[in-house]
């Protein structure tokens, strides 16, 4: 029992501190995001390579040179998880929070479909419903911002960037057979080179953080490994003594804290967007209740 409770402690504090990021990146606002998100991958490398060290899991990651047929689906996954960060980062400095906040509310929906189309996961009838409500508040949205753009500003591009790329990246996370810390330090230190030119470049033209971070400001660039490492480890930890369905409930925990965030931050939800929260918030309802019946069924097939 004591073990089942600290893994829910775990589960619980990564959904928090995930949902708690947008706060974060608004601290390096005064950066570009390109320059924050190659901060992140850099740091992010250090903290996970000392991740490694400190699990002896070397050994796994010099076994990646044999493991030939997983370097297609890790440089996969390190184009659409940097795609991802770098989409959740412009959206949360840029005043697009509510937006970030969306997409991790429709991202379990989008994962179902993508599970049933692409690996021909069996789908009870209210999880397809939950798919099809998603997509109908997301259409309708379209058609608002179509019919009155003046009105009702952007379409909500982020949303679906960022939660497609999620979604992509999960899909190809699938077939990567390597421990998580190993998975997560090639897909960061694969943009490292990259990262470290752009940041140079920045500071050659004046665009970086020299100038602009002063005194305690400078702890906020390896923090970007830091939040990036802890949620990551808390989370691997967590999930294995928690339950699917209560998993699934907790993970909207992340999504919601974020939609607060968006609120206190001063952004405002237009009609359309609301419109789509409203739909997202019944497929969920939804999707949960199928994964209720889906956990329920197994556990009967279980006893017979």
């Amino acid at each position: 029992m004591g073990g089942s409770k600290i893994c829910y402690i775990y589960f619980v504090l990564s959904q928090a501190i995930w949902g708690v990021l947008p706060a974060f990146w608004l601290l390096l606002r005064q950066l570009p995001p390109l320059y924050t998100l190659a901060s992140r991958i850099v740091w992010a490398s250090v903290f996970c390579f000392l991740l490694i060290l400190q699990k002896k899991l070397l050994p796994d990651l010099k076994s990646i040179r044999q493991e030939r047929g997983q370097w297609p689906y890790v440089a996969g996954a390190c184009i659409f998880i940097t795609l991802n960060w770098g989409s959740y980062i412009y959206a949360t400095t840029q005043g697009f929070i509510l937006q970030a906040s969306l997409a991790y509310f429709i991202n379990p929906i989008v994962l179902v479909f993508f599970g049933g189309l692409l690996f021909h996961e069996r789908l009870r009838p209210v999880q397809k419903l939950s798919v099809v409500v998603a997509g109908a508040g997301l259409v309708l949205a379209f058609c608002l911002y179509g019919v009155v753009p003046c009105l009702y500003g952007v379409v909500p591009w982020l949303s679906f960037f960022i939660c497609l790329t999620w979604a992509t990246y999960s899909m190809l996370k699938k077939k990567v057979r390597l421990e998580s810390q190993v998975s997560v330090f090639l897909e960061s230190f694969s943009m490292v080179p990259l990262s470290l030119l752009f940041i140079a470049f920045s500071e050659y033209h004046g665009m970086g953080a020299v100038g602009t971070f002063q005194g305690w400001q400078w702890l906020l660039l390896p923090a970007t490994g830091i939040v990036t490492a802890i949620p990551m480890m808390l989370f691997s930890a967590g999930v294995k003594g928690v339950p699917i369905t209560t998993g699934g409930m907790l993970m909207y925990l992340s999504p919601s804290i974020t939609l607060v965030i968006g609120l206190l931050s001063g952004e405002t939800i237009t009609p359309p967007l609301r419109l789509t929260f409203c739909f997202a918030w019944v497929a969920v309802a939804l999707y949960m209740y199928g994964l209720y019946q889906t956990i329920k069924g197994l556990r009967e097939s279980g006893y017979h």
